[in-house]
C-alpha cells in the first residue's frame, strides 16, 4: 500500500506516500536475524554482531542491506547443494540491533492508517451480516430479503433490504437507497465468522486486527494442520493460542485435520504439482469446512465469513483476487481478505512494533513458512528446510524419489534437484489398477470402467432420479436428468470391468460432461471429503463410502462442478483413453495470459494508439500497472501491434494506427485474424467453436477444459472471459460478428454468425497468412469450405462461400494485384504472389 525507503541513519525502513524522486524499493525488505546470518556462516567469516532478539538488517530477496548499504549477496543453495556469496563486504562488520524506538517512530502514523482502514473493513463487513441476523430476531414474522425478491420481480426494479435507525428495516428501490448514501444488507445468515489462522506473518496480523473488532463470542479461529507444518509453525500456534486466550478468554481456538495421513494421498495421488495441487484442497480447505460442518451439528455445510491473510503481492493469481471473495473456494464459505495490498514489509512492521508472537522459521531465513515443501516452494527455501528441519523434509524426498524410480525415470537425483516433479501433469508415476475410457459414439455415449472404487449406482443419483432393474449379468434404467429422459445400461465385462452405455445423448456438451463426471468419481474416489463440503443440502457422504440421501439432494450439481473432472483423485492419477479431446499443446503461461479477465477493450486500444510512445510512461491512460497493464500488453502483442522483445509499436501496429480512426471495423478483422494465429484461447475459440450455434458459457467451459485436460478447469476459466470479454467490449462482438453475446435461458452465451462483410485487405491478409504458414502459394477456394478445416479465413469469419468469391474478384480488379483467381468453368482457384508477406498486404490495401 505504501511505498517504502531506506531510513539509513536508523538502520530502518520507512513506509511513505510520496517517496522522493528514484528512492522507493521495487522489492518489499524483510528483517534479518542472528539465526540466519548464522545459518549463513558469517559468524566463521569475521562478521561479529549480538544475538539479539530485534533484527540486525534487511534483506531484498537474497540481497542483505545494513543502513541501506548492500554487504552481502547470496546465490546458489538446493536440497542438495550449499550456498555461495555472489558479493560479500570486503570488511568485517559489526552490526548493532536495530532500534525499534526510531522504527516504531518512523512508522507510527503510517501504520495507524494501514490498520485502521483494515478495521474498519472488517466491522463494515462484520456488521452487515450481523444486521441479516438482527433483522430476522427484530422482526421475526416477516421475510426482509424474500419481500425485495418479490418486488424486484413485480416492479421490474430491483430493490434491497436497508438497515434504518433504531434496530428497523426498510425495503427501497436500489437507486433510491444509494441517493440516500445507504447500503444493503446482504442475503445470507452466516454461521460462523472464522479467522483462519496458518502460522505464517500474514494470518498472525489478521488474527490481531480481527480479534480487535469482533467481539470474541462471535469468533472462532481454525488452525489448519496439513501435515506439511515446519516444526516451527506447530509450536507458534500453542504460543498464539496461551497469548490471545489472556487477552480473550472467550475466544475459540480449534485445529482441522484431515481424517487421513498426508502421505495416504501421496500414495494414492502422487505428489502434489502446480498443475495438480490438491494438497491445498485436501489438507487444508476441506477439513476446515469439514470442521465447520462438525460445530454446526453435522447436518449440512454452515454459512461462514472466512478472514484471511492473502496479500495481492504473493503471486499473479493473488494479485487479480477481490478483497471479498464469494464462492473462492467453497459454495458456503466467503473469503475476505483485508491485507490485500498489504506489502511484506508491513506485515513485518506490524509484529515487530505490537510485539505479537513470530514463527521462529522467519528468523532462520524462511521467507515464507506454509508448508516445509511445496510446488510452490523456492530452491533456497528447501536448502533451509534440508538443512535445519531434515526429519521433516526427508519423507517426502523419499517418496517422490521412489515413485520416479518405479516410473522409470531417467537421472531421479538431477530430476528432483532442479524440481521437475513439480511440472507433474498426469498420472504417470502413481500406481493405480483403476481405469476409465470413453467412446462417442454417434448420438449415444459409451465408457468402460475397470476397478472402480464407488458404486456408479450411487452417483448417478446427483444427476436425476433413476429407476432401474437388473439381471446377474447387467442393468437398465432410466435417468431423469433436467426433465430429459436418458436410457442406460450397464453390463458386467467380467475382472471387475464394466460397461456403460448411455443412450440419445446428441453430443449434448453438458449431459455429457456431468455424466463423465460421475464416472471419473465411480472410478477413482478416495473419500477425500473434498466434494461433500460442497454439498449445501448435507446429501453427499463420501466416508468411510459414498451414500447419497435421495431425499436431500437436489442434484445441484455442486459436488461435481468444482473440479473439471468432478474429483481430484480423477485429476491427479487419469489418464485418458479413448477420449475424443482436441488435445490442443499449451502450457499454462501460454493461455492465461490475461490475469484481468477485462479482454481487449476497443476503449484501451484508442487511448493507446493516441499515445503510442509514452503509453507506458505515464498513468494518464487510467489503467491499473499491476493488475490490467500486463495482459493489455499480451493482448495488443498477440495482435501484431507491439514488437515481440519490447514495447515499441510494430510496423503493423503503426500502420493499424494510421488508420484505426477511419476504417475501424477492418483495424479489428486484422486484429483478430493475428489473434487466432498468436492467442492461444482465441486459437482455441476460432478452430473449436462452430458458427451459427448459440453456445452457453457453461458450454463452451467444458469444450475449452475437453481441449486442455491437463490444465485445471480455474486456469482455462480467465482467458476464456477474458476472449468474452473482447468481444464484449470491441466491435469483435457485433460489427465483425465472431463472438456475438447472447443469452440462453437467462444465462450468458456466444453466437459465431458469418461475416459477409468482410473487408478486401482482410481478405487478402488472412489469405497471405495462410499461405505463409503452409508454404502454398495456389489455394482453393474448395479447401477452406473443408468440414475438417481448422485453419484460414472461413474458420475465422464464417464468411459464405458466395460473399468470399466475391471479395476474391473485387481483389483481382484491384490495381495491385495482389491475387489471381479463376472461378469459372468450374474451377475455384486462387493464385498468390510469392514476392509479397502478409505485411506488404496492408501497405498495399489500407
Amino acid at each position: 500500500m505504501f511505498k517504502i525507503i531506506w531510513d539509513k541513519p536508523n538502520n530502518g525502513v520507512r513506509l511513505t506516500l510520496a517517496p522522493p524522486s528514484g528512492e522507493a524499493l521495487n522489492v518489499a525488505p524483510r528483517p534479518v536475524f542472528w539465526e540466519e546470518l548464522d545459518f549463513l556462516g558469517l559468524d566463521k567469516l569475521g562478521w561479529i554482531y549480538p544475538h539479539s532478539d530485534e533484527p540486525l538488517l534487511w534483506a531484498c530477496d537474497r540481497r542483505y542491506f545494513y543502513k541501506g548499504e548492500l554487504v552481502l549477496e547470496v546465490s546458489g543453495g538446493d536440497l542438495f547443494e550449499n550456498h555461495s556469496f555472489s558479493y560479500l563486504s570486503p570488511q568485517n562488520i559489526t552490526l548493532s540491533p536495530i532500534d525499534i524506538e526510531s522504527l516504531r517512530a518512523a512508522n507510527d502514523d503510517s501504520l495507524f492508517l494501514l490498520e485502521h482502514e483494515a478495521m474498519e473493513f472488517i466491522d463494515n463487513e462484520y456488521r452487515k451480516y450481523k444486521a441479516v441476523e438482527k433483522a430476522k430476531r427484530v422482526n421475526p414474522d416477516i421475510d426482509f430479503q424474500q419481500l425485495a425478491e418479490n418486488l424486484s420481480k413485480k416492479q421490474k426494479t430491483q430493490y434491497a433490504v436497508v438497515k434504518e435507525d433504531c434496530d428497523s428495516f426498510d425495503v427501497m428501490p436500489i437507486d433510491e437507497m444509494q441517493a440516500k448514501g445507504k447500503s444493503a444488507i446482504l442475503k445470507s445468515k452466516i454461521d460462523f465468522f472464522v479467522c483462519s489462522f496458518s502460522g505464517g506473518k500474514d494470518s498472525q496480523v489478521i488474527l490481531d486486527l480481527v480479534t480487535r473488532v469482533i467481539p470474541e463470542k462471535d469468533l472462532v479461529v481454525i488452525y489448519s494442520d496439513t501435515g506439511y507444518e515446519l516444526p516451527p509453525s506447530l509450536e507458534l500456534y500453542k504460543e498464539v493460542t496461551e497469548f490471545y486466550h489472556r487477552l480473550y478468554p472467550e475466544l475459540r481456538f480449534y485445529t482441522a485435520k484431515n481424517n487421513q495421513s498426508l502421505m495416504y494421498y501421496w500414495d494414492k495421488m502422487g505428489a502434489p504439482s502446480r498443475v495438480l495441487r490438491w494438497c491445498c484442497s485436501i489438507m487444508k480447505s476441506a477439513p476446515l469446512a469439514v470442521l465447520l460442518k462438525e460445530l454446526n451439528g453435522g447436518e449440512k455445510q454452515p454459512s461462514a465469513i472466512l478472514f484471511d491473510g492473502v496479500r495481492a503481492e504473493e503471486s499473479v493469481n493473488r494479485a487479480g483476487r477481490s478483497r471479498i471473495g464469494k464462492n473462492a473456494k467453497h459454495n458456503n464459505i466467503i473469503n475476505i481478505s483485508p491485507i490485500l495490498d498489504w506489502n511484506a514489509t508491513e506485515t513485518y512492521l506490524y509484529i515487530l512494533l505490537k510485539g505479537l508472537p513470530f514463527n521462529k522459521a522467519y528468523r532462520q531465513g524462511f521467507s515464507r513458512v506454509g508448508c516445509v515443501i511445496c510446488p510452490y516452494s523456492s530452491k533456497w527455501s528447501e536448502n533451509i528446510a534440508s538443512k535445519i528441519y531434515p526429519d521433516s523434509i526427508n519423507p517426502f524426498i523419499d517418496a517422490i524419489r521412489v515413485s520416479l524410480e518405479d516410473a522409470k525415470t531417467a537421472g531421479v537425483e538431477n530430476y528432483i534437484k532442479i524440481g521437475k516433479w513439480k511440472e507433474r501433469a498426469g498420472g504417470r508415476t502413481v500406481k493405480c489398477e483403476s481405469a476409465l475410457t470413453f467412446v462417442e459414439e454417434g448420438i449415444d455415449f459409451k465408457a468402460v470402467i475397470k476397478s472402480p472404487r464407488e458404486d456408479v449406482f450411487q452417483w448417478f443419483n446427483i444427476l436425476g432420479e433413476t429407476k432401474c432393474q437388473s439381471t446377474s449379468s447387467e442393468t437398465t434404467g432410466l435417468l431423469n436428468y433436467k426433465r430429459s429422459l436418458y436410457k442406460y445400461k450397464i453390463t458386467s465385462l467380467g475382472d471387475n470391468t464394466f460397461g456403460i452405455e448411455v443412450y440419445g445423448t446428441n453430443n449434448d456438451v453438458v449431459f455429457i460432461s456431468h455424466l463423465k463426471k460421475v464416472l471419473y468419481k465411480s472410478t477413482y474416489c478416495i473419500h477425500c471429503e473434498v466434494c461433500e463440503v460442497e454439498c449445501p443440502t448435507g446429501a453427499l457422504k463420501v466416508s468411510p463410502y459414498v451414500s447419497i440421501d435421495t431425499s436431500k439432494c437436489v442434484h445441484c450439481l455442486k459436488c461435481i462442478d468444482f473440479d473439471s473432472k468432478g474429483c481430484m483423485s480423477a485429476s491427479s492419477v487419469n489418464i485418458s483413453t479413448g477420449d475424443n479431446r482436441t488435445n490442443m499443446q499449451s502450457t499454462k503461461s501460454g493461455i492465461n495470459r490475461y490475469n484481468d479477465g477485462m479482454g481487449l477493450r476497443e476503449a484501451w486500444l484508442k487511448k493507446y494508439f493516441s499515445n503510442p510512445e509514452n503509453f507506458f510512461n505515464d498513468d494518464s491512460h487510467g489503467l491499473n500497472p499491476r493488475y490490467q497493464i500486463p495482459p493489455f500488453i499480451n493482448w495488443i502483442r498477440e495482435a501484431g501491434i507491439l514488437e515481440a522483445t519490447n514495447k515499441s509499436i510494430s510496423e503493423v501496429g503503426d500502420l493499424l494506427r494510421t488508420h484505426f480512426p477511419t476504417n475501424s471495423n477492418a483495424v479489428w478483422e486484422i486484429i483478430f485474424i493475428n489473434l487466432t494465429e498468436n492467442s492461444e484461447v482465441a486459437k482455441w475459440y476460432f478452430s473449436e467453436v462452430p458458427y451459427g450455434q448459440n453456445i452457453s458459457k457453461q458450454e463452451l467451459e467444458i469444450m475449452i477444459q475437453n481441449s486442455y485436460p491437463d490444465l485445471k478447469d480455474r486456469t482455462l476459466k480467465n482467458p476464456l472471459n477474458s476472449l468474452l470479454n473482447t468481444f464484449k467490449e470491441s466491435p469483435l462482438g457485433n460489427d465483425v460478428p465472431v463472438g456475438v453475446p447472447t443469452t440462453i435461458s437467462r444465462k450468458p452465451g456466444i453466437i459465431r454468425k458469418a461475416h459477409n462483410d468482410l473487408s478486401l485487405v482482410a481478405t487478402a491478409y488472412s489469405l497471405y497468412r495462410y499461405a505463409e504458414k503452409t508454404g502454398r502459394y495456389s489455394l482453393t477456394v474448395s479447401e477452406f469450405y473443408n468440414p475438417e478445416q481448422k485453419e484460414g479465413i472461413v474458420r475465422q469469419f464464417g464468411i459464405e462461400r458466395d460473399a468470399f468469391e466475391q471479395n476474391l474478384r473485387s481483389l483481382e480488379q484491384d490495381n495491385n494485384h495482389v491475387l489471381r483467381s479463376e472461378l469459372k468453368m468450374g474451377l475455384d482457384n486462387i493464385i498468390l504472389r510469392e514476392d509479397l508477406k502478409p505485411e506488404d498486404i496492408l501497405k498495399l490495401l489500407l
